[in-house]
């Protein structure tokens, strides 16, 4: 018999989220839990003041070493090389929040392979059975986005699933018309409401472990098969804390909703990084998207199988613009 798998992935309450990360995100995930039946996984995404107040730290206690440091590169520094092959820096998307940042449009094969390997695979936080693979929808998403909070964002929500619709087709995404049943539940709330919210919709057990481990302020719970199939999802998503809140969390959870579980903090190009407020779907993650939901990438397919795949699927898209 299986059972199915219960994933969580969230966005942080303001100013926390960081220590967490600091302990977790450094080792490449946060503390996991285990039970004999389902799979949960949480995660969280540090509020940028937090971080901005940890680098001024950390320059102070760097500038008593900071003249030998030089004295020693001036002597043995080679060329600086470019971390990211990355290319086609441009302005945000017409339309975005005020004050999102620019994307780039252009990537290598193996900037492509590293973020799609870390962000399909793993989940910061799990309660239950380790998933084996991908996990992806198999059928076509109806999305229902459900009113609430003392902020109308209903149509704005409706707005982020149709640029999801249109940019991934392969996604086969609509918005749920009528009595039709929902695959994607996206419910909108009041912060001061989120924690309520989570104990009626999963219960206090759960709730207390999620809530001390990541301080959330938005998130999403993925349930699927042993094999991988997404059966449901469901995302709660916070209306009355401003715009770059509201429209971050909106893209960051739906793209756990589809099945990217996973965040990658030395990712600069993903909405996914934790310590990054992007609020659009950017090239790179539609690119992510479109392998994920390319044909030949399977439900339950292991990250050896994955790996294998991706330089063909990644060349016949035309994602990359190199085969490195």
């Amino acid at each position: 018999m299986t059972h199915p798998a219960l994933g969580f992935l969230t966005l942080p309450l303001a100013g926390t989220a960081a220590r967490h990360n600091a302990s977790a995100g450094e080792r490449g995930g946060s503390p996991r839990l285990f039970d004999e039946t389902s799979h949960a996984a949480l995660t969280a995404i540090p509020d940028p003041s937090a971080q901005r107040g940890a680098k001024k730290k950390s320059q102070r206690q760097r500038r008593a070493k900071m003249a030998v440091a030089i004295a020693i590169l001036a002597f043995f520094a080679h060329p600086a090389q470019p971390v990211h092959a990355a290319s086609n820096r441009e302005r945000p998307p017409h339309g975005s929040v005020a004050g999102a940042p620019p994307q780039y449009t252009r990537f290598t094969r193996a900037e492509l392979t590293r973020g799609f390997m870390a962000l399909a695979f793993g989940s910061d936080l799990r309660i239950g059975a380790r998933p084996r693979g991908i996990r992806r929808f198999e059928h076509p998403i109806r999305a229902r986005v459900y009113a609430g909070g003392s902020v109308d964002r209903v149509a704005e929500m409706q707005a982020v699933v149709e640029d999801y619709a249109r940019a991934v087709p392969a996604l086969n995404l609509s918005l749920a018309q009528g009595a039709q049943q929902a695959d994607i539940d996206i419910r909108l709330i009041d912060e001061k409401d989120f924690r309520s919210a989570l104990e009626e919709a999963f219960g206090a057990k759960v709730t207390r472990e999620f809530v001390a481990r990541t301080d959330p302020q938005c998130m999403t719970s993925v349930k699927s098969t042993a094999d991988g199939d997404i059966v449901r999802s469901v995302s709660f998503i916070i209306v009355d804390k401003g715009d770059q809140v509201f429209f971050d969390c909106a893209y960051h959870e739906l793209l756990h909703a589809f099945g990217l579980s996973n965040h990658d903090q030395r990712n600069p190009f993903t909405t996914l990084n934790q310590g990054r407020m992007v609020g659009y779907l950017t090239v790179y993650d539609r690119s992510l998207l479109r392998l994920l939901y390319d044909r030949r990438v399977t439900p339950g397919m292991s990250p050896v199988q994955v790996r294998a795949l991706l330089p063909q699927v990644i060349k016949d898209l035309g994602l990359a613009t190199s085969a490195r």
